[in-house]
């Protein structure tokens, strides 16, 4: 490659000046890199310039099937969506979205069929982008289990100490960033809170969690950090002891006992 860049600071901003040298055989044998093809024990696996959220390359198998080439993504996507807690059950749309891309989706994989030698670019190309729709669905799905369990804790604390709490209230912390708090209880007399909530559905969201309740302590010493988790999720014990390290760690099914003996009602 000729394309080099160089940072320049100015007033806080960084500039960039590419070379302008560069040429279509340069950016064709960039793009070109990244595709990589062997023999496996699926068939022929190739490396597709497609990228999933985590950064990695989408590798599509193609084999000889039927007097055809079947071309699939090896289950990666449904793999995908596995590990992070999510079964195919709960996901209805995801025939609708691999249709988008004429593939199928059979036993678990991303599929369809090319013709001949010179239809596989274009029907890898296919599954490639279809594979990784379905894996971006994790997102989805995941803000639509946080949504519901932010709504589960809610009410189980009102179901155990009434009036006193509220939700989606914004505080600042000691960095000055701003957070939304889930839920909060608030003192006797409803004019300050003493209990911060985070409601976590699933462990991807303890990072997050551990870094809002952090800076919130700074800013706001008096009050309590408590993270509730769902106890049916896939949480670990490292999970909960970096939680604990920050906040008083609840399981969801110990919230209304806690909470009762915790602010005295």
């Amino acid at each position: 490659m000729h394309a080099s860049y160089q940072g320049a600071t100015t007033r806080g901003a960084t500039r960039f000046s590419v070379m302008t040298d560069i040429v279509p055989a340069d950016v064709e044998r960039a793009v070109k890199a990244l595709i990589a093809a062997e023999r496996t024990n699926l068939g022929i696996e190739v490396s597709i310039p497609v990228i999933y959220a985590d950064g990695q390359l989408t590798s599509i198998v193609v084999e000889v099937e039927d007097g055809a080439f079947l071309v699939h993504d090896a289950g990666e996507a449904a793999m995908r969506l596995s590990s992070l807690g999510i079964p195919l059950k709960r996901v209805d749309h995801v025939a609708e979205i691999v249709a988008r891309f004429r593939c199928n989706f059979i036993n678990g994989r991303v599929t369809s069929r090319a013709d001949s030698i010179s239809g596989i670019g274009v029907v890898a190309s296919l599954v490639a982008n279809a594979s990784r729709s379905v894996a971006d669905l994790a997102h989805e799905v995941r803000r639509q289990t946080e949504t519901e369990f932010r709504s589960v804790v809610s009410d189980r604390l009102r179901e155990a100490i009434g009036s006193r709490v509220r939700e989606n209230q914004e505080f600042k912390g000691r960095s000055g960033r701003r957070y939304r708090i889930p839920a909060l209880i608030l003192d006797r007399t409803q004019a300050h809170p003493t209990h911060f909530v985070s409601a976590l559905a699933t462990r991807q969201t303890v990072p997050l969690s551990v870094s809002m309740f952090f800076d919130l302590r700074g800013a706001h010493p008096n009050v309590e950090n408590d993270a509730i988790y769902d106890d049916s999720s896939d949480f670990r014990d490292e999970d909960r002891a970096l939680l604990a390290s920050i906040s008083t760690v609840i399981g969801l099914m110990e919230v209304p006992l806690k909470f009762r003996a915790m602010v005295g009602v």
